[in-house]
């Protein structure tokens, strides 16, 4: 073999090593023996032996060469059209991740690109398994969650390693959806067990999505692709709707969002908490624009999921009525009531105009729980890192939503002022009570 053609075959053999390349190469042979390098779109597809109907679909990410968080899939066969999903595959771990449960009218057919919005041929896509659950019939209970910080269990551990990984890295990502967020732990009608428990033994009554993503705004939820990808709230995720978690089969979307918007939380955070000084009218008019913002997000998630009960879950009062740390507590819970007010009554009007939505309060249920009470629900500072994705040590304090470190340029953990575990299941039992109230049945 000469030397041209031994080149080729050893470039080739180095490609193969790494099917999945987010763009597979392409070599070029010119006369003169140069190479010049290419990208070219390649679609793997999986194709079921026989016919189905409700079946939840799942793809298996390998312990290497799965790095993209948007791998896109396409789902065929199934009613209604070709659905599309985009998942975070970054997991380092064998593990299998699901697309979706969805109505099958043929023979289920699995399509996987190495195409993505983001790529720039430095990240892989790994083709393995896909596998097919077949159900009796639609789950009672097709639930989404979405949202920010607050909805992903922020604050309570245990976050899933493709969303809490790589800090100070061009792929990091701390999404950190956690195995111990309230909408994993609520107990929906008719239910003795958690949605989360139901969801990790695969049951046929109960499918659940998790798309939430800590610091996120609520821009970042809304469909379009963010521009630059990589921003604290996303990461290189796509947009939470566009994730192809929302369809006419939902039958519940849980969320809290807006609270980032405008940097809102940390600022006031940073300035009623840990220096002390502020005014609730500062933060006031970013809330009210925030509020607008969701109007139109509610109505997005309810043009992709028209069937569903969508229900906002609010934010609650951070810390005690009586304080024992030097901060503004009057001007903290003064501002989460008046946040609370405004989902409430924008939440009031969208339903009276035919959406179906609900708010769920948790200000009540976190009433004694707040920080200087004696049973805190809620992280005061917390020191990081607590994960990978977490704020580091020398981080600057410049960068948001890095809450500073009191009295030093570094950022404290993105813990912090969150939830803790006790916190998120306060907050579940909410969502159930809010749940009940308004008679939600599911399918």
């Amino acid at each position: 073999m000469g030397s041209t053609e031994q080149k080729i075959e050893e470039r080739l053999a180095q490609l193969q090593q790494k099917v999945g390349a987010r763009h597979a190469e392409v070599l070029k042979h010119s006369n003169d023996d140069q190479f010049t390098v290419e990208y070219a779109r390649l679609v793997n597809v999986w194709t079921l032996d026989r016919n189905v109907e409700w079946t939840r679909v799942f793809a298996h990410q390998p312990d290497t060469g799965a790095h993209t968080q948007q791998a896109h899939y396409v789902i065929k066969g199934v009613a209604g059209g070709d659905r599309h999903r985009y998942v975070n595959t970054h997991f380092s771990a064998d593990t299998w991740v699901e697309l979706g449960v969805y109505r099958f009218t043929g023979t289920p057919q699995v399509q996987l690109t190495n195409t993505t919005a983001d790529g720039t041929a430095d990240e892989d896509v790994a083709w393995d398994a896909v596998a097919f659950q077949p159900l009796a019939g639609k789950p009672k209970h097709m639930v989404v969650t979405m949202g920010d910080s607050y909805t992903s269990g922020e604050g309570a551990g245990a976050y899933s390693p493709e969303s809490d990984r790589d800090h100070g890295e061009s792929d990091w990502n701390a999404c950190r959806r956690s195995d111990n967020s309230w909408p994993r732990k609520v107990l929906l009608p008719g239910q003795s067990t958690s949605i989360g428990e139901l969801s990790d033994n695969r049951s046929a009554t109960v499918d659940f999505l998790d798309v939430s993503c800590s610091g996120a705004k609520t821009s970042q939820l809304t469909p379009g692709d963010p521009l630059p990808w990589g921003e604290i709230g996303n990461y290189h995720e796509v947009s939470q709707i566009d994730s192809g978690v929302l369809s006419p089969d939902t039958t519940l979307v849980m969320l809290t969002i807006g609270g980032n918007d405008a940097d809102n939380f940390t600022n006031a955070i940073t300035n009623c908490y840990i220096i002390g000084i502020c005014d609730p009218a500062d933060y006031t008019g970013k809330v009210d624009q925030a509020v607008l913002d969701t109007e139109g997000l509610i109505a997005d998630i309810a043009l992709a999921a028209p069937n569903a009960q969508i229900v906002l879950m609010g934010y609650p009062r951070l810390v005690s009525d009586k304080q024992c740390v030097t901060a503004d507590f009057n001007a903290l819970n003064q501002l989460a009531d008046y946040v609370r007010d405004k989902q409430k009554a924008k939440v009031a009007e969208l339903n009276k105009a035919g959406t179906k939505v609900a708010f769920a309060d948790p200000i009540p249920a976190f009433q004694g729980h707040g920080i200087c009470d004696g049973d805190e629900w809620i992280n005061r500072v917390v020191a990081g890192p607590n994960g990978d994705g977490d704020f580091h040590a020398g981080d600057p304090a410049n960068q948001a939503p890095c809450l500073p470190w009191p009295g030093e340029n570094i950022c404290a953990s993105l813990e912090s002022f969150h939830p803790k575990n006790a916190g998120t299941t306060g907050y579940a039992r909410v969502m159930e009570q809010e749940l009940a109230g308004i008679g939600y049945k599911g399918s």
